[in-house]
């Protein structure tokens, strides 16, 4: 959990810090008022669409693929399984997690004694 934080903050901070060490690089230039600023605008707009395009290919290779079923972490005998897909004509050893037999997360094929049809 620290890591998370620390992660966020930094990820917060690093464009102050970068803007703060820019101001002080042009500061000691001799020619301050001729700073390549279009070049360090254009290279900030690059860096945000690599970032993008990054983090859409990372989440696309996550993502589920056609068939598949998602099955949520669960708390297993004190351990935490995390959510990973599945083939979705598996039905087998996977548990829903709600400790008893037949999930509530299926419908219902009729049948049952107490259905109202």
């Amino acid at each position: 959990m620290i890591r998370v934080t620390l992660f966020e903050i930094g990820s917060f901070l690093l464009p102050f810090v970068l803007f703060m060490i820019w101001r002080r690089l042009s500061s000691r230039a001799p020619d301050a008022g001729r700073m390549p600023t279009l070049r360090l605008a254009a290279a900030g707009a690059a860096s945000a669409i690599v970032m993008m395009l990054v983090l859409i290919v990372l989440d696309a290779n996550r993502a589920g693929h056609a068939g598949e079923r998602y099955v949520p972490p669960q708390n297993v005998d004190g351990r935490i399984i995390p959510g990973h897909f599945v083939p979705a004509d598996d039905d087998g050893d996977e548990d829903d997690g709600d400790g008893g037999g037949g999930g509530d997360d299926e419908p219902s094929t009729g049948g049952g004694a107490d259905d109202p049809q």
